[in-house]
């Protein structure tokens, strides 16, 4: 694993869980200057979490911030346009 990738999902992981959670993402969006609706945080998490278990782990991210931090669908939302993560 990239380690740039690890230490950002850590930082956004701020309950050392494993995982980023609704609570998280909406941090992260914020941070990223990005502030989401908590419909686009619905749609932002559904989209990010690609296994169906509510949350987003390292692997899902990861994936989302070698694709360019794109949504995978092929549509972009506010959070997943944001630049470097890393900081």
């Amino acid at each position: 694993m990239n380690n740039e990738v690890k230490v950002a999902f850590e930082k956004y992981d701020a309950d050392g869980s494993g995982a980023i959670d609704k609570e998280e993402l909406a941090e992260l969006s914020k941070e990223l200057g990005h502030e989401l609706t908590e419909e686009e945080l619905d749609k932002a998490l559904k989209d990010l979490d690609l296994n169906g278990d509510g949350v987003i782990d390292l692997k899902e991210f990861a994936r989302w911030w070698f694709t360019g931090k794109k949504e995978f669908n092929g549509s972009r939302r506010a959070v997943l346009k944001a630049g470097s993560m890393a900081g």
